[in-house]
C-alpha cells in the first residue's frame, strides 16, 4: 500500500516541543510522547544517582525541620544546637532537596515521556527521604525515659514527636501505593513509546486535517481537548477521535495538517505535520478562568 504522506528521515530533537501530543487510548498524565529521532527511553544511571540525591535530600531536611519542631516544643529536645542553626539548616536542605527532585522530574519525563511515570519515579525517592527523616527525627526526641508514654498522654513539648511520627507514617504509606505502581507505570511508559516508534518506523502513514472539541479539564493549567482527525485511506475516508494534551499558547488551530500512522494491529498515533506550518489558537482562548 502507498503512504499518502512521504516519510521523514529522524530529525534532530534539539527545539523540540512535545506539546500538543495525541492518544486515542490514554487520557491526561497517561499521554506519552517521543521526540522524532529517538529510541524509547529507560531509566538510566544518572537518574538513579538523581533518586539517590532525592531522598537523602529529602531524608535530611525533613530531620532538620523535625529538629526545629522539635526545638520549638521542647527546649532540651536538641541539646547544643541553636534555633537559628537548625532553621537555617533545614531551610537549605530543602531548597536542595527541591533542585534534585526538579531536576529528577525532568529528566524522567524527558526519558520516559510520560507524566504520570515520571511523577512517580520521583515521589518513590521522596517519599522514602521523608519517611526516614521524619522517623529519625521522633526517634532522636524520644531518647529520653518514659517519652513514649508521655507523647501517648499528651503531655506538654512532645508533640514534636507526634507530628514527626505521623509525617513518616502517612509518607510511608504513600510511599508504598508509589512503589507498588511504579514498575507497571515504567512498563507502561516504556510499551507506549515503543509502539510510538514502531509506528513511525514501519506503520502507514496519511494526511489528516483536525477538528477540535471541548475542553475536558485543564492538568496544572495545560488544557486537555477532545479532537477528531480525518483522513482518507484506500478503505475509504476514517474518523479517529482522540485526546489532546498541549499548553495554552500551543492548541493547533481548526483544520491544522496531521500526521496519521496505523498499522495491520490497530495500533494509531497521531502527530503535527510540522512541515505544513502550523498556526495557535490566542493563548487566551484555552487558559484556565481563574
Amino acid at each position: 500500500m502507498t503512504d499518502a504522506v512521504a516519510p521523514r528521515d529522524a530529525a534532530s530533537t534539539d527545539g523540540w516541543e512535545h506539546r500538543p501530543m495525541f492518544s486515542t487510548i490514554d487520557k491526561g498524565s497517561r499521554i506519552t510522547w517521543l521526540a522524532p529521532g529517538r529510541s524509547p527511553g529507560r531509566v538510566t544511571p544518572r537518574m538513579h544517582a538523581t533518586a539517590l540525591l532525592c531522598f537523602v535530600g529529602w531524608a535530611a531536611a525533613t530531620l532538620a525541620g523535625s529538629s526545629v519542631l522539635c526545638g520549638a516544643t521542647s527546649a532540651g529536645c536538641t541539646p547544643g544546637i541553636g534555633p537559628g542553626w537548625l532553621i537555617g539548616g533545614a531551610l537549605v536542605l530543602g531548597y536542595l532537596a527541591v533542585l534534585a527532585t526538579v531536576d529528577l522530574s525532568e529528566r524522567a519525563q524527558e526519558n520516559l515521556g510520560q507524566r504520570r511515570a515520571a511523577s512517580m519515579f520521583y515521589l518513590a525517592p521522596l517519599l522514602a527521604g521523608v519517611t526516614v527523616g521524619a522517623a529519625a527525627g521522633a526517634d532522636l526526641a524520644l531518647d529520653a525515659d518514659q517519652r513514649v508514654q508521655q507523647v501517648l498522654d499528651g503531655v506538654p513539648g512532645t508533640e514534636a514527636v507526634l507530628v514527626s511520627a505521623v509525617v513518616a507514617v502517612l509518607a510511608a504509606l504513600w510511599g508504598v501505593v508509589v512503589a507498588v505502581r511504579l514498575p507497571g507505570a515504567l512498563r507502561l511508559a516504556r510499551r507506549r513509546q515503543e509502539t510510538i516508534a514502531r509506528l513511525r518506523r514501519d506503520g502507514q502513514r496519511y494526511a489528516g486535517r483536525l477538528v477540535l472539541g471541548d475542553v475536558r479539564f485543564w492538568l496544572h493549567s495545560d488544557p486537555e481537548l477532545d479532537v477528531t482527525v480525518t483522513y482518507d485511506s484506500p478503505a475509504g475516508q476514517h474518523d479517529v477521535t482522540a485526546r489532546m494534551r498541549t499548553s495554552p499558547n500551543r492548541v493547533p488551530r481548526d483544520g491544522s495538517s496531521m500526521i496519521v500512522l496505523t498499522d495491520l494491529r490497530g495500533a494509531v498515533h497521531l502527530e503535527l505535520d510540522p512541515d505544513a506550518g502550523v498556526t495557535f489558537e490566542p493563548e487566551e482562548r484555552y487558559a484556565p478562568s481563574e
